[in-house]
């Protein structure tokens, strides 16, 4: 028995040094998440703040204590990440770990199970962070594979079919009544709702390493494509001001909010934002009141449509305190009269497709895109002329991608100043591409549209008549 129990401690002593082995490898070892969104290479925040991550204090950040209860303070300065991040010194055993201490980083998480208390059937049923999350999510891959971002393509193991599938019968065979043909995943129907934490503050970060939002908001869930499956799948967003600079990053967002029911279809299809975009050609996802100096946004299923960036809006607000005041709710702030931003992301997402758009009620008249990707690959970059042109109202602009790239297409009048945005920072797939544009509000006039990719640019006239 005694040499069982030898065994059965070196086994597990190996694989947890084993697992430990690629830990610096790891993005609980690396924390390359935040320099990734953050960093000027990605045309992240930091053009606006011209503030290296490394001195925010963001690259090391950390809980309130260790894992064995010790506090983080001036005379005892973070040494960096570590296995006492989430263990208890020299205890590796499961019994060890405490969700809280995973909360104490996973702050967004924290604010769902504890600030906003919501539901989620995993949680509720006393399930912890490492009955789904594997090794290699937490300790890194076996091979030594480093990732950008917890959303990159291999970064996190876990999904929903690893438990729920119909050959352990905890899931029902969907395929019989499932409209969407298997292009949904399970949290765009599962997920009771997103979260976050409404427009940062960025002075008081950088100024007095103060986080700083307006408030975390919920009960809303974006709609986007998911690059690592093509699914649709729930979005998140951050926004933040600096000196009146305005920014925003999207990006696929995991809720740990499922419900054990989905959505019905009306939640969906046809829904109020639908019918807002169709009627005005906007979505105003948030509106400052400054009367009570409160903030509404919208609530239920928001599907992010293929012009986000000009049909998107969210009016962006500023702190009126001192960057030094301590965290926490006041109504001390205020709007800084913008609704669109200067500078945004879209990572391992991208919106949705004109198609799409239009199975959901959307009228793709107003703008859209159709690809064809199924015919030969254009032998280089090209910007056709707009057809038809001159025209009035609408008009379609046709650009040849031979390879995947990232594509803005912009508008600008005869003084050289921005009009209207078709697409923004979009990544297309290789292959012809309409999109298709309404000149709305413009006044009538020559005007220069302008494609960009990271290999070529060109621009065209273009005439709006009365």
């Amino acid at each position: 028995m005694k040499r069982y129990v030898t065994l059965f401690f070196m086994l597990l002593f190996s694989g947890t040094v084993f697992a430990q082995g690629h830990f610096s490898t790891s993005l609980h070892g690396t924390r390359s998440g935040k320099s990734h969104w953050y960093g000027k290479a990605n045309n992240g925040f930091e053009l606006f703040t011209n503030t290296p991550i490394e001195e925010l204090g963001c690259k090391n950040c950390h809980g309130p204590t260790n894992a064995d209860g010790t506090a983080w303070d001036a005379n005892n300065p973070y040494p960096g990440p570590s296995c006492v991040d989430c263990h208890p010194t020299g205890d590796f055993s499961k019994d060890a770990l405490k969700v809280d201490q995973c909360y104490s980083c996973h702050g967004r998480q924290a604010t769902e199970a504890k600030k906003m208390k919501l539901p989620d059937v995993h949680r509720d049923a006393g399930m912890k962070c490492w009955d789904c999350h594997t090794a290699d999510d937490m300790h890194g891959d076996a091979d030594g594979t480093t990732y950008d971002s917890m959303l990159e393509d291999g970064a996190i193991d876990v999904d929903c079919v690893d438990c729920h599938n119909t050959q352990s019968q905890t899931l029902p065979d969907h395929s019989a009544y499932d409209p969407h043909g298997g292009k949904l995943h399970c949290a765009a129907c599962h997920a009771k709702t997103v979260i976050s934490c409404y427009n940062c503050h960025f002075e008081s970060v950088k100024d007095a390493h103060v986080k700083r939002a307006k408030q975390p908001i919920n009960d809303f869930v974006l709609l986007v494509n998911r690059q690592k499956d093509g699914k649709v799948y729930p979005a998140s967003f951050q926004s933040l001001t600096y000196q009146g600079k305005a920014f925003v990053a999207f990006g696929p967002f995991t809720p740990h909010t499922i419900m054990k029911k989905g959505r019905t279809c009306d939640e969906c299809h046809d829904n109020a934002v639908v019918k807002e975009y169709n009627a005005t050609g906007k979505i105003r996802f948030a509106t400052w009141n400054a009367g009570d100096s409160t903030l509404s946004w919208k609530h239920g299923v928001v599907p992010m449509p293929f012009d986000y960036t000009s049909s998107f809006r969210m009016d962006f607000l500023t702190y009126n305190g001192n960057p030094h005041d301590p965290a926490g709710p006041s109504k001390n702030w205020s709007a800084i009269g913008k609704d669109t931003w200067d500078g945004h992301q879209m990572f391992f997402a991208t919106p949705l497709t004109a198609r799409q758009m239009a199975k959901l009620g959307f009228d793709t008249t107003l703008t859209g895109t159709e690809s064809r990707n199924n015919g030969p690959t254009p032998e280089g970059f090209d910007l056709q002329q707009n057809f038809p042109n001159p025209f009035t109202p609408k008009t379609t602009f046709s650009i040849s991608l031979p390879r995947s790239t990232v594509v803005t297409l912009k508008i600008y009048n005869q003084l050289g100043i921005e009009a209207a945005s078709v697409i923004d920072g979009v990544r297309l797939g290789k292959g012809l591409h309409r999109l298709s544009f309404n000149a709305g509000t413009l006044n009538q006039g020559v005007y220069l549209y302008v494609l960009r990719t990271p290999e070529f640019s060109a621009s065209r006239k273009m005439v709006i008549l009365e």
